[in-house]
């Protein structure tokens, strides 16, 4: 008589020695993780947690986002920071303004303020605009250094008998013209360069040379409009211009050094870049000189303004390699050249989203920026798409910064939760750290600082709290290490690729800690949501960690490593047992 053979279940042992980090999506491979908190790629490719942060005791109803010059900078309550010192005599009032900062030489550029702050000298501070208003100017013809012509003959037709040096004022045609006779050569010469001298109290105080102003209230002789300054003093400026008599202006008279409402503003090659979406418009400031962006005389020190005809809002501007960036949700304006005029090319390619201009950050010659459909790199040509670990999950207002080759983004979900993620350059692998409410970074003397929206404001911190560089003095002198934080790494669902169920048990896990470091492991079965704690222990130094537990027999399940303190995970062994293809 025959009796049924029984066949023993297969079992297999595996091992896990790299893990991959953070992957959202519905199928991913089984040594990364769909869910994270607080974890790490600084082990890679064991698994650990993130390094404490710092808070320094820096804290305000509202702090604008960080700026990174020799020293950090940021205002708060109204008032600039520098490298922690308040600047008494740099009030620019409500704080809650969305500020943008440019570094030229030694000042500091804050917008939409248009104020400068030279950081060698506090008390050098001012407004880039400049308006004069007043009354009773004269207005007379004369040389480039401001001198009067003196007696000229003003007539349509040329004076007879002329003496060598003789001016005459020719009005025969519209555009009037200065000439001096020569002797020498028989003729009346054009004088090429001609000036009006604007005398009025004050008028000169607030300008300088070479200046591009406005001139308003000059209706009755003509040069209302824009012109440059070629001389000046506390009460005069003069103009190139030609003037057919001295005048004295009764009305009010207006002059003005304008800078354009810009956007997003850069620096490149010593001139202050912005733009404008209400003009659709690009600007750069004369040479070396950030408060003259109306300075056109046709030389290559002049300011610069184009059109461009892409349509939509700019979303972002950024000097990247020595090419100024101008970008809108889809496409980007690329900027060549040295002087005036520039070559402007369009690329129509994915640009950065709407409310996530911070989200761009330059990391080893690549540029990291949030687009509307992903995190993108670019290094010039075609973008690539980074974030497919991150799902089909929508995020905005997007702000980033860089901390030791690692790309660091703060973005808000569908919910409204701010959420913090980490992608490693190098490692080409993403981590998830928490829901911080992170509104800006910078990076300085190795440091990557932040501001955190609190409930009661914001307030100032760092990064790496345990790798902290530099002295920090003024309000920035004192700061608080974080408190040991829970995290964890929640896998996919294992199990996916064999179709009979199975039983998963005996895991060990490798794994060193600091003192008082804990771990410990659950598993939901057949996504019951519901995960059954398989037991906690302590970890105090390297070793393995016995789990020796065996699961339900079960289609599929996922695994979850929590603890809490500094943890390093080097391996996770399982084992594995086939069962039948039956579902109970």
């Amino acid at each position: 008589m025959y009796k049924p053979r029984l066949y023993e279940l297969d079992k297999d042992r595996e091992l896990i020695t790299l893990f991959k980090g953070y992957d959202c999506n519905t199928v991913i491979d089984e040594n990364a993780f769909n869910d994270e908190l607080n974890m790490s790629s600084d082990s890679y490719p064991a698994l650990s947690p993130r390094n404490k942060r710092a808070f320094f005791n820096v804290q305000g109803k509202e702090i604008s986002p960080l700026h990174s010059k020799s020293k950090i900078c940021y205002v708060k309550d109204g008032y600039l920071y520098y490298g922690g010192e308040k600047i008494e005599s740099c009030y620019l009032g409500d704080s809650a303004i969305p500020r943008s900062f440019v570094s030229m030489g030694a000042r500091i550029i804050i917008f939409p303020d248009k104020v400068y702050v030279n950081t060698n000298d506090f008390s050098d501070y001012g407004n880039l605009e400049s308006y004069f208003t007043g009354e009773g100017a004269v207005c007379s013809m004369c040389r480039s250094d401001g001198t009067a012509y003196g007696d000229y003959t003003i007539n349509d037709i040329a004076p007879t008998s002329p003496e060598n040096g003789d001016l005459w004022l020719d009005i025969s045609e519209e555009q009037h013209i200065l000439k001096q006779y020569s002797e020498s050569m028989g003729m009346w010469v054009d004088i090429a360069d001609v000036f009006v001298r604007i005398q009025c109290v004050g008028i000169g105080a607030g300008f300088k040379l070479e200046d591009g102003v406005f001139l308003e209230g000059f209706e009755s002789i003509g040069f209302d409009g824009a012109h440059i300054i070629r001389d000046k003093g506390d009460d005069y400026i003069t103009i190139s211009g030609v003037l057919k008599n001295a005048v004295t202006i009764e009305n009010t008279i207006k002059v003005s050094r304008t800078i354009p409402d810009m956007e997003f503003v850069c620096e490149s090659g010593n001139r202050l870049w912005g733009c404008s979406s209400e003009n659709n418009e690009i600007y750069a400031s004369k040479l070396g000189d950030p408060t003259n962006f109306n300075s056109f005389r046709g030389i290559s020190t002049d300011s610069y303004a184009v059109s461009v005809g892409s349509d939509g809002e700019f979303t972002a501007a950024i000097n990247y390699r020595g090419y100024i960036l101008f970008f809108k949700e889809n496409c980007v304006h690329k900027i060549y050249g040295s002087n005036p005029p520039y070559t402007v090319t369009t690329s129509y390619i994915r640009g950065v989203q709407k409310g996530s201009h911070g989200s761009l950050v330059c990391i080893n010659e690549s540029l990291y920026y949030k687009s509307p459909v992903g995190v993108c790199a670019y290094e010039g040509g075609i973008p690539i798409n980074i974030s497919t670990a991150l799902g089909n999950r929508y995020y905005t207002e997007a702000v980033g910064g860089s901390y030791m080759n690692k790309y660091y983004v703060c973005m808000t979900d569908v919910k409204g939760e701010r959420n913090l993620f980490v992608f490693d350059t190098e490692k080409r692998i993403w981590h998830k750290e928490d829901n911080i409410d992170i509104r800006s970074f910078a990076v300085n003397n190795c440091n990557l600082y932040f501001t955190e929206k609190t409930s009661d404001g914001y307030r100032l911190g760092v990064i790496d709290g345990e790798n902290m560089y530099g002295n920090f003095t003024d309000e920035l002198s004192g700061f608080t290490l974080e408190e040991d934080f829970p995290w964890y790494a929640m896998s996919g669902l294992w199990g996916l690729g064999l179709p009979e169920n199975k039983y998963y048990g005996n895991f060990l896990i490798r794994a060193s800690g600091e003192k008082h470091s804990s771990m410990k492991i659950s598993c939901d079965i057949n996504s019951e949501n519901l995960f059954r704690d398989f037991g906690e222990t302590k970890i105090d130094k390297t070793g393995s960690v016995p789990f020796p537990v065996t699961t339900p027999r079960c289609d599929h399940l996922r695994l979850l490593i929590e603890g809490k303190g500094k943890v390093t995970i080097y391996s996770l062994m399982r084992k594995i047992e086939s069962g039948s293809d039956m579902y109970v």
